[in-house]
C-alpha cells in the first residue's frame, strides 16, 4: 500500500496526464500503470525540444526501469528517512576516523593548557571528546561494570576553579581510583591529600562519606590547615577532622611535601610492626630505604597532642613514615612522586612477606652485601632521566590505563602521542670507530706527556702512508699491517703465559 496523494502529484508532473481520483487502491494502481505506459511515447513538442537540443531531464528517464518505479512509488517519509541515514553514515565515518579523534584531543589539550577558550565551548569539546574516547580494553575495565567519570567538572563548575586547581583535582581523584583498584582502600576511611597551587595553606581532601570508587574531581573538599572547609565541593558531606590531624601535622612541618597518601594496607602494616623493618630484598626496597622513618603507636591519632611526636618522627628528610600498629604515610613533592613511592613500598612489603614465609623467619634470609645495597641505591637515584621527573613516567602510564577503561581522568599528558614521528631515525647514530693510532695516543702513559707532541708529529707520516696501503677486511673496518702484526704477537705472548691445568 502506497501513499497515493504524493505519487499522484509526481506522476502528473512526470507524464503530463493527471491521475484520476479513485478510492479503490486497485483502480489507483491501474491508473498509475496506465500513466507510466503513456509516458513511453513522448509528445510532439517533446520530440521537437529534444531535436533542438533543449530536452528536459525527464526525457532521459526510463519509465520501465524497476528501480525508477520503486522510487516513484516510495512515500515521502521513507525518502526522508533514507536521506537522513546517508547523512548519518557520512558523519559516522568522520567521527570514527583516527585522524579526527587525534586532532580533537589536541585541540582540547591545548585549550586546557592555555585557558583561552570559553567554558561553554570547552565543555562542548570535552563532551565530544569523551564520546569518542576509546572503548574499555584494559585489565581495569574487566573488573568494572559501570564507571563513574573522574573528571566531572563541566560548564560553570569548571569555570569556578583556576586551571591549575582543576588539573590537581583530576589527578587527586584519579589517585583515589588507583588506590581502590589496587585493593588498598578501606571503605570511607583514610585520606589522600594535596596542597593547592598558589595557596600554600589550602588543601584538597576526600569528603567523609564517599568510598574511593565514588570520588570525582568535583566532590573533593578544599580545607585550610585547621581543617575548616573553604569549598565543600558538589556533595553534602564534610571532612573527618580527626583524620586530618595526621596530614596537617606533616603538611605544616614540611612545606616541601605537597601530597600525602595514608593507607592501612595489610602489607605495609606488617612491615611496620616487624622489628627488622624494611629489608633490602628487592630493587623496590632499595629505592626507598633511605627515606623510611618509624613512628611508635600512642593511640589513635585524633587530637592535637600527637602532632609534635609525628613531626619529630618524620624529620626533614623522610618521605615514608611507617606508623606501628596503624598504617603508613607516603609523601612526595607531587602526586606523581607520592604515588610512585606508594607502589614501591607496597611491592617491597609484599616481597618481604613472601620471603619471610618461604624462609621460615628472618634468620634464614639471604641478604645482599653492603656493596650491592649501595649499588642498588645509586641505580635507583638515577631514575627519572630523559626529561621525566621521579614517578611521572609511571603515573602517566597509569592515567592511560584509566582513560582506556573509560574513567575520563581529565589528565593532561606530557606525551599525548605514543608513536614517534615518521621522519625520526629509528636507530641511533653510532659514533665513528677511532683508528688504532688514535687509541694508542689516548692510552699513552702520563709519563710520556712531554714527548707526546713529538710522537704525534713523527707518527703522522707513517699513518698517512699506512692509510694508503691499508686493506679493507671482510667486516668493513680498516686495519693497518703493523697493528695486525702487533695484535697477533700480543695474542701469542698471552697464550704462552697461560698456566697449564
Amino acid at each position: 500500500y502506497y501513499h497515493l496523494p504524493s505519487n499522484r502529484a509526481q506522476l502528473t508532473l512526470a507524464t503530463g496526464n493527471p491521475m484520476p481520483k479513485k478510492s479503490n487502491s486497485a483502480a489507483a494502481s491501474a491508473a498509475a500503470a496506465a500513466a507510466i505506459k503513456s509516458s513511453k511515447a513522448p509528445s510532439a513538442a517533446g520530440k521537437a525540444g529534444a531535436a533542438n537540443g533543449d530536452a528536459k531531464f525527464i526525457d532521459s528517464i526510463d519509465p520501465e526501469d524497476p528501480e525508477y518505479q520503486r522510487q516513484l512509488m516510495r512515500p515521502a517519509e521513507i525518502k526522508e528517512d533514507l536521506t537522513l541515514m546517508e547523512q548519518r553514515k557520512r558523519v559516522s565515518l568522520i567521527l570514527n576516523s583516527e585522524a579526527f579523534r587525534r586532532e580533537l584531543e589536541e585541540i582540547v589539550q591545548s585549550q586546557l593548557k592555555t585557558g583561552g577558550a570559553q567554558p561553554a565551548s570547552l565543555d562542548a569539546l570535552r563532551q565530544l571528546s569523551d564520546l569518542l574516547a576509546p572503548s574499555a580494553s584494559s585489565s581495569v575495565a574487566a573488573a568494572t561494570t559501570s564507571v563513574l567519570p573522574v573528571n566531572d567538572l563541566r560548564g560553570g563548575d569548571a569555570a569556578a576553579y583556576q586551571p591549575e586547581e582543576r588539573l590537581l583535582r583530576c589527578k587527586l581523584a584519579a589517585v583515589y581510583r588507583l588506590v581502590d583498584l589496587h585493593g588498598w582502600s578501606e571503605g570511607i576511611y583514610n585520606h589522600v591529600t594535596a596542597r593547592v597551587e598558589g595557596a600554600s595553606e589550602h588543601f584538597l581532601i576526600n569528603p567523609f562519606g564517599l568510598e574511593y570508587r565514588e570520588i570525582t574531581a568535583g566532590s573533593l573538599v578544599k580545607i585550610d590547615l585547621a581543617g575548616d572547609i573553604v569549598d565543600r565541593g558538589c556533595t553534602v558531606f564534610g571532612v573527618n577532622k580527626a583524620g586530618w590531624v595526621l596530614h596537617s601535622a606533616i603538611h605544616s612541618a614540611r612545606p616541601d611535601i605537597r601530597a600525602i597518601v595514608h593507607l592501612h594496607s595489610n602489607e605495609a602494616l606488617a612491615v611496620a610492626n616487624s622489628r627488622c623493618g624494611l629489608l633490602p630484598l628487592c630493587p623496590e626496597a632499595l629505592a626507598i630505604m633511605d627515606e623510611v622513618a618509624f613512628h611508635d603507636f600512642h593511640g589513635i591519632v585524633s587530637d592535637e597532642s600527637e602532632r609534635p611526636a609525628l613531626i619529630e618522627s618524620i624529620g626533614q628528610k623522610a618521605t615514608v613514615l611507617l606508623l606501628r600498629h596503624h598504617g603508613v604515610c607516603v609523601c612526595g613533592a607531587t602526586l606523581e612522586e607520592a604515588w610512585r613511592r606508594t607502589e614501591l613500598l607496597m611491592t617491597a612489603a609484599r616481597i618481604q612477606l613472601e620471603s619471610l614465609r618461604a624462609a621460615g623467619g628472618p634468620d634464614n634470609l639471604w641478604l645482599p652485601s653492603e656493596a650491592a645495597v649501595a649499588a642498588g641505591k645509586a641505580a635507583a637515584a638515577r631514575s627519572g632521566a630523559n626529561g621525566w621527573s621521579f614517578g611521572q613516567l609511571e603515573f602517566e602510564a597509569a592515567m592511560r590505563e584509566l582513560d582506556g577503561a573509560g574513567y575520563r581522568t581529565g589528565y593532561v599528558y606530557k606525551e599525548p602521542r605514543l608513536r614517534a614521528p615518521e621522519d625520526r631515525p629509528r636507530k641511533p647514530q653510532k659514533p665513528p670507530t677511532p683508528l688504532p693510532e688514535e687509541e694508542e695516543a689516548v692510552a699513552a702513559p702520563a709519563g710520556d706527556e712531554a714527548n707526546a707532541p713529538e710522537t704525534a708529529q713523527a707518527a703522522e707520516p707513517d699513518s698517512a702512508e699506512s692509510a694508503k696501503e691499508e686493506p679493507v677486511g671482510e667486516s668493513g673496518t680498516e686495519q693497518s699491517q703493523p697493528a695486525a702484526e702487533e695484535a697477533e704477537k700480543l695474542n701469542f705472548d698471552q697464550s704462552e703465559q697461560q698456566p697449564e691445568v
